[in-house]
């Protein structure tokens, strides 16, 4: 448990903090700084500097890395599937999870690339509560039909307002919204794979960024101007902790109205 220390003068409630996790695989490791951990030995970061699965047989394999952004949250990444999808070859992405291991039941929310019957493979958002899953967002029918490579983007609000965007050619588009709040938290996040033996070195996942709130603190007293929060950072890795990666928002009746950053 940290204590971080806020000059105010004023008292709004609640607190929102607000950081940011970056990942473009440039240093060529995905052991440290962050850690992804899972089944290491099936993936690799190639000449390239993409995160890449690189098995010899038909499997599933995931990675996954501390992550407990939620709130107000926006998440992107780049997916590259050099193969028409299917039942048996698809990917997913877990932008919100309780456990680290992404192939036991879990709690959590997933983007799913693929895995249809036929030429109707899309991209849609799911949430998953122990092993059933429930799509809550509908992806265009075809879209990851060919080859699929895109730029991904979920964003959440604090209601539990969802939203899943594709890009293509150089602009998200929408492909829906939803009000759902079955999921509350996350400690992971990461990505998952399933494939045939042809498949199983067709995979890349590169430029993950999310940004937003890992923390709702409420009812915190002050005096003398200074008020000390306790901030949980599970799991949090050296990139994100940064004291100039963070900042408050003091939200009143559902409006941001002030900001400060941290001394």
């Amino acid at each position: 448990m940290n204590f971080l220390k806020l000059l105010i003068l004023f008292f709004i409630l609640p607190i929102l903090t607000y950081s940011q996790f970056f990942d473009d695989f440039s240093d060529g490791d995905f052991i440290t700084n962050p850690s992804w951990s899972g089944d290491i030995n099936q993936f690799e970061v190639d000449s390239n500097y993409s995160l890449h699965l690189n098995d010899t047989i038909a499997s599933t394999s995931y990675l996954s890395v501390s992550s407990d952004f939620f709130y107000n949250t926006s998440w992107e990444f780049n997916v590259r599937l050099d193969f028409s999808p299917s039942t048996n070859n698809y990917a997913k992405v877990y932008i919100a999870s309780d456990t680290d291991d992404l192939s036991a039941p879990l709690n959590g929310v997933f983007v799913k690339i693929g895995g249809q019957t036929g030429s109707i493979d899309e991209v849609s958002l799911y949430t998953q509560v122990g092993t059933n899953s429930s799509k809550i967002i509908d992806g265009m029918d075809g879209l990851a039909t060919n080859n699929p490579e895109f730029k991904i983007k979920v964003t959440r609000n604090l209601l539990g307002d969802w939203e899943l965007f594709v890009d293509t050619n150089g602009v998200y588009f929408s492909q829906g919204t939803v009000f759902d709040t079955t999921i509350s938290k996350s400690l992971f996040m990461g990505v998952y794979c399933r494939y045939t033996i042809t498949r199983s070195d067709k995979f890349w996942f590169d430029d993950f960024i999310i940004n937003g709130s890992p923390t709702i603190i409420f009812n915190h007293t002050f005096k003398n101007k200074e008020i000390n929060i306790p901030f949980d950072l599970v799991g949090r890795n050296t990139n994100s902790i940064r004291k100039n990666n963070f900042s408050l928002y003091f939200n009143k009746s559902g409006n941001i109205e002030k900001r400060y950053i941290l001394e």
